[in-house]
């Protein structure tokens, strides 16, 4: 695959116990058809032992991106697989070393938690921190997440979009080699 391709992956991880992720992911791969990014979907059914068994399977593949979106249900600095919760000491406790931040090998790529309050006080700050501390060590990026409850606005039922409305985007900066940039939010 050449590298222009491989630049234009997207990594969509997504909680697929649920139907109405199931069905947003669903529509957000074929919608994107006609993007300028391929979409490699990553359904994860069984908790979070599900997720590093699909993390530990593109690494073992070798597979490489310069975007992910993880898509789940989310709370004040967590997110969620199949009602487990996943966060900041979780992540720390269960993730990091495991050669993670060889998915993310590019210079600033980009980690998308999409999910309800994900992003809300100090929390947020320590969820975001601690995911670029695992995946970003490589090439640097950013990892971000939003303040406030999703909702599906009258056009989204078409796609199962949820959008933040008046929501603030919370970014944790990193540096190529790992070292933490700075916090901002838009």
């Amino acid at each position: 695959m050449s590298y222009i391709k491989k630049l234009n992956q997207l990594l969509h991880i997504y909680d697929a116990s649920y139907f109405s992720i199931r069905y947003t992911a669903w529509a957000r791969r074929h919608e994107d058809l006609l993007a300028s990014f391929m979409v490699y979907p990553v359904p994860i059914d069984d908790g979070v032992t599900g997720l590093q068994r699909a993390l530990d399977e593109i690494v073992s593949d070798g597979k490489t991106f310069t975007r992910c979106l993880f898509e789940t249900h989310g709370n004040v600095g967590s997110i969620y697989f199949k009602g487990e919760r996943l966060d900041a000491s979780v992540l720390n406790a269960k993730f990091v070393n495991k050669g993670y931040e060889r998915i993310f090998p590019y210079l600033w790529s980009r980690i998308y938690f999409n999910g309800c309050n994900i992003s809300d006080d100090n929390r947020g700050w320590d969820f975001l921190d601690a995911a670029g501390r695992i995946f970003l060590r490589l090439g640097g990026g950013s990892t971000f997440a939003q303040t406030g409850p999703g909702r599906i606005p009258p056009w989204g039922i078409l796609t199962g979009h949820i959008y933040h409305f008046g929501a603030d985007t919370c970014y944790s900066d990193w540096l190529p080699g790992g070292q933490f940039s700075r916090h901002r939010s838009e």
